[in-house]
């Protein structure tokens, strides 16, 4: 049985400017519903505990949200094992995420979370949405390189741990080993060595890259992030920016215009590598030309490689980090933390919640979990990866060599995407770039508070 930590949280009413049990200020219905979203009527909804912990028969029933359907048969089955050395707590999974920012406003939030950790999510975090972590011993199990990327979008009083990372997914350049070997290519190390190969296939009549444009996104987590952060100090940059808030512009030293200029014409030049009519393709055509051999490299993350083994069976495929210097040891991998488990603040079922956490994160569930999901593990001294296709990635990742890619920044409000995609084929830097400042100050103005 896993021990309660002590610095165990109370449920209850959210009354501001009570204290909790940690003596931290409680937060309060404005908070949550600026976080939320919601306004108006909403804002009168009272925030009390909805349900007793345990029912008559002494079982605690908990609400297991996840932010990936497609895992719901592995959780199934992660679940029944807990449940097994644990009958006292009933897990009910819900895949829906898009039921968290109502759950929310119902004051009936999920007592256990998994979310991507970015923007969004630490928007709730700052809030106070989320329990303090760091008293769980699963806490100290933590690959501290990967908390820190987590606690790097701020922290709820400065100092909370509110997420533990589950996955964190690494990103980069799909390559196709059969088309590699077959032209006598090998995986380029330097800037010179990638344009070198891009030609190489290009003499050899086959596309280097395959671009799905028509979906800004593919452009936004591919050529953009990836040449951002091999170019600049991603977290810095955004750090100084949100800073400056509202008095921003083109001319400021924290701007996009002063920032990005150096990253854009390498951004052309890796789209310009892409086959004809890319403006045209989706992500689903890229995974099904891809897949076939239609291009030697491909601008996606680990969520691509089971649908291009779909694709073809037979494909072998390896990932590495594109390289924007001509330095190796400036190379770096863009990561997300893919899942971070959370509990709420005020759960009335906090003692089974933490239950279930701490054994999301024993070894034997993370990693295998991270495994089958071509994903890198969270924990400290974790075995390094058997899956082919990205043990490439596999020494960056464990030596921190990698950054969050610049388009997760963005707050929702500003469509960089698409922004991306008219500078992708309108090639105009300078009104992209503009453009880009003066969303940014429109947003920060309308949240100044």
């Amino acid at each position: 049985m896993i021990s309660t930590p002590s610095r165990n949280l109370r449920p209850g009413r959210l009354q501001p400017p009570a204290l909790d049990a940690l003596g931290q200020r409680s937060l309060n219905r404005r908070s949550l519903f600026k976080a939320a979203g919601a306004v108006g009527a909403a804002a009168l909804i009272p925030l009390t505990a909805c349900s007793s912990p345990a029912s008559a028969t002494g079982v605690t029933t908990i609400r297991f949200m996840q932010n990936k359907p497609e895992v719901i048969g592995y959780f199934n089955q992660v679940i029944k094992d807990f449940e097994a050395l644990n009958p006292d707590i009933h897990v009910v999974q819900d895949s829906n995420e898009g039921n968290f920012v109502p759950s929310l406003v119902r004051n009936d939030p999920p007592d256990v979370m998994t979310r991507g950790y970015a923007q969004a999510t630490a928007d709730f975090t700052r809030k106070g949405i989320f329990a303090d972590l760091s008293g769980l011993p699963a806490a100290s199990t933590i690959d501290p390189k990967v908390q820190g990327l987590v606690n790097s979008w701020g922290q709820y009083n400065g100092n909370e741990t509110s997420a533990l990372p589950f996955s964190l997914a690494a990103a980069g350049v799909i390559y196709n080993r059969d088309l590699f070997a077959a032209h006598g290519v090998q995986v380029p190390t330097t800037w010179n060595e990638f344009v070198a190969a891009c030609n190489t296939f290009k003499a050899a009549g086959i596309a280097p890259i395959y671009g799905t444009y028509k979906d800004h996104w593919t452009i936004q987590q591919g050529a953009f992030d990836y040449v951002a952060g091999g170019t600049l100090d991603v977290q810095g940059f955004f750090t100084a920016i949100n800073a400056k808030g509202a008095d921003i512009s083109s001319a400021s030293r924290e701007s996009f215009t002063s920032n990005f200029g150096a990253v854009l014409p390498k951004i052309l030049e890796v789209a310009g590598f892409a086959q004809p009519g890319a403006a045209s393709k989706n992500y689903a055509d890229g995974n099904a030309a891809f897949g076939k051999g239609q291009a030697a490299m491909y601008l996606q993350g680990p969520w691509a490689l089971s649908e291009l083994v779909k694709a073809n069976k037979d494909i072998r495929l390896g990932m590495f980090p594109l390289p924007v210097s001509n330095n190796p040891e400036d190379a770096k991998v863009r990561v997300n933390v893919d899942m971070a488990l959370l509990i709420a603040r005020n759960t009335p079922r906090m003692e089974a919640a933490q239950r279930f956490v701490s054994y999301l994160l024993q070894p034997a569930v993370v990693n295998a979990f991270n495994e089958k999901n071509a994903a890198f593990s969270t924990l400290k001294d974790a075995a390094v990866t058997s899956n082919p296709q990205i043990t490439g990635l596999a020494p960056f990742v464990k030596e921190g060599r990698y950054y969050q890619g610049a388009g997760t920044y963005f707050p929702p409000a500003v469509p960089v995407g698409n922004y991306l995609q008219a500078f992708v084929y309108g090639k105009d830097g300078n009104k992209f770039l503009a453009d880009l400042d003066a969303e940014w100050r429109r947003v920060a103005e309308r949240t100044a508070i």
